[in-house]
């Protein structure tokens, strides 16, 4: 029951929020277009639609800056009214602001404006197309099928991809055959996307009559001239895991295998590249004999086939190409052989490793003596840390890493001060790899001089010690934090204020939480990952705040990423301010808000 005084209280608060919404739309008025710009911003903040009227006067503004704020807080509020408005400015000078546009179009939503849309899909205009895809998702409902299945062919990717992802969002059994028919044409990461819409779409997609279809006219399709084979196995693997049993794949297959003798030396290599991808044993026994042809490119790729088909078969043939005079030759075989994953390459490697006339071809022969994880390489390798090559150090410490033996922790905490970064993050990686807890220490200090970004840092010690907070070095580094979050140089109070959001113990947080109290939005934007992860709440505003005011575009792809409606949509306005257009991704490996 709301009493007289409670409701004394609710007016007058209305009464204020009336009052500050007319300040503000005065300000759209202001000669300065910085504050024009700041007053629509505030106005679509507060939700108030009594200013939708000033703000439709406001597109016509002169400055970019306030027509896209307009627009922006237009969207926000919702309003019909503001629909012819918006699509008479939708092909504004600036890029930037025809998205806004289009954006706010899709959240208002109605006839004419998913009308509108939908001209601007067929139309194909870039890079309204972008936005247009993605607010149909929002807007168009079932309308919006054709343009968006029709998006899922276009040339550029990112169209592809928003495609994908808006019918993933509409869930409408009609799209999983375009959906399917796209697989062949996208890259790893896009197919993921795409995969993720079929399942939304249909968990059981796999067994549909479309992905029936698809995989007989990709197996068909194998044999066809200038035809991406890797990609077509890739995708047919992912469809289904069994498909090299059909009949279709067997026949493709020996078609191939009698290609190996023709004398066209483009049908030799193409044939030996299509069964190394196909990647079925039966082959094994013709691809060795190809060992023997007299030409060295395709000796060279016949190796490769060989070691995608990871066959015992292969080891000894391999092994003696090691022999070859050829580096490049020798090099191709050790990484093979590496695939291979058998012992008896780990001598032979080892004498090519202790011929320094092979100079550059190290590398491969190095990075297999670590896939094989025999501590015989172990004091070899160990000699490679000296080399005047960081890509050598980098790759002989990985190496070591995956070997695994105890006796190459110090020098693995030597290669902690190497002067490139990325041998540092290799030795750190390798280390906890090793498992001992005893280097826990050391690597803590790391984070303390700030020779290795914290966030990597924290993922190896989570391995090594899950009680690694509770350490004394630990205590003594969330100290230095402690006080060095306040100090006068802003990028010292970032890097603190990062690194105890990572560390995350009680006193980190509590500071960290207090900052968010005295709303400093510099350590909010250097901890947002931080407040992300434990969910909270209070943040929110805040977040987006410290985006806008201190954003970069991997903080920008975080809360894009982070599950969140209020901060994907600070992360789109964020780079519509820079001119540029951020895409979500499905990645396991994302910041989720409240993830713990």
């Amino acid at each position: 029951m709301i009493t007289k005084s409670g409701l004394w209280l609710i007016v007058l608060g209305l009464l204020g929020c009336a009052s500050k919404t007319d300040d503000w739309i005065q300000i759209l008025e202001h000669p300065n277009a910085a504050e024009r710009a700041r007053a629509a911003i505030q106005i679509g903040e507060m939700g108030d639609r009594r200013a939708v009227p000033a703000l439709i006067h406001t597109l016509k503004d002169r400055e970019a800056q306030v027509r896209l704020a307009a627009s922006e807080a237009l969207g926000k509020l919702g309003d019909r009214q503001a629909v012819d408005s918006l699509i008479a400015i939708v092909r504004d000078p600036n890029v930037m602001v025809g998205l806004s546009v289009v954006e706010a179009l899709g959240n208002i939503g109605g006839e004419k404006a998913v009308e509108t849309l939908l001209r601007i899909a067929q139309e194909r205009e870039r890079p309204l197309y972008l936005g247009a895809i993605q607010s149909l998702g929002i807007a168009g409902g079932d309308r919006s099928i054709q343009a968006l299945t029709a998006a899922l062919t276009d040339r550029a990717r990112d169209v592809r991809w928003v495609a994908a992802l808006t019918l993933a969002h509409l869930k409408n059994p009609q799209t999983l055959a375009p959906l399917i028919d796209a697989l062949p044409q996208a890259d790893k990461e896009l197919r993921h996307v795409m995969v993720g819409a079929l399942n939304a779409i249909d968990p059981s997609w796999r067994t549909s009559a479309p992905a029936e279809e698809a995989i007989n006219r990709l197996i068909d399709g194998l044999k066809l001239p200038n035809q991406s084979r890797y990609q077509v196995v890739q995708v047919l693997s992912e469809m289904d895991t069994e498909w090299k049993t059909r009949a279709g794949a067997g026949a493709a297959i020996d078609f191939f295998v009698s290609l190996l003798t023709t004398g066209d030396l483009m049908a030799r290599i193409q044939a030996i590249e299509a069964l190394g991808q196909i990647g079925d044993a039966r082959v094994v026994p013709s691809l060795l004999e190809v060992l023997k042809d007299p030409n060295m490119q395709v000796q060279y790729i016949a190796i490769n086939a060989l070691g995608e088909l990871r066959d015992a078969r292969a080891v000894e043939p391999l092994v003696k190409a090691l022999e070859h005079r050829d580096p490049g030759i020798i090099s191709a075989a050790a990484l093979a052989l590496g695939e291979l994953r058998d012992t008896r390459a780990v001598e032979p490697l080892m004498a090519i490793l202790s011929n320094t006339e092979h100079g550059v071809f190290r590398l491969g022969t190095i990075q297999t003596l670590g896939v094989l994880k025999d501590p015989r390489a172990t004091a070899l390798l160990t000699e490679q840390l000296d080399d005047t090559s960081v890509q050598v150090r980098r790759i002989a410490t990985e190496a070591l890493g995956e070997i695994g033996d105890r006796g190459t922790i110090a020098p693995l905490l030597k290669m902690l001060n190497d002067q490139s970064a990325e041998v540092r993050w290799a030795a750190a990686d390798a280390l906890g790899s090793i498992g001992d807890a005893s280097v826990a220490d050391p690597l803590i200090s790391i984070i303390g001089k700030g020779r290795i970004w914290a966030r990597r840092m924290v993922r190896v010690l989570d391995r090594l010690d899950a009680n690694w907070r509770e350490r004394e070095a630990t205590l003594q580094i969330e100290t230095y934090f402690l006080e060095h979050i306040d100090h006068p140089e802003p990028e010292v109070q970032w890097r603190s204020a990062e690194a105890l959001g990572e560390i995350a113990t009680p006193r980190a947080s509590q500071k960290l939480l207090q900052a968010l109290e005295q709303k400093r939005t510099l350590i909010i934007a250097a901890a947002h990952a931080f407040f992300i992860r434990n969910g909270i709440s209070e943040a929110e505003p805040l977040l987006v705040q410290a985006l806008h005011q201190y954003g970069t575009e991997e903080m920008a792809l975080t809360y894009l990423n982070a599950d969140h409606p209020v901060l994907a949509r600070a992360a789109h306005i964020w780079a519509r301010r820079q001119g540029m257009i951020l895409l979500s991704s499905p990645e396991p490996g994302n910041i989720r808000w409240n993830s713990g």
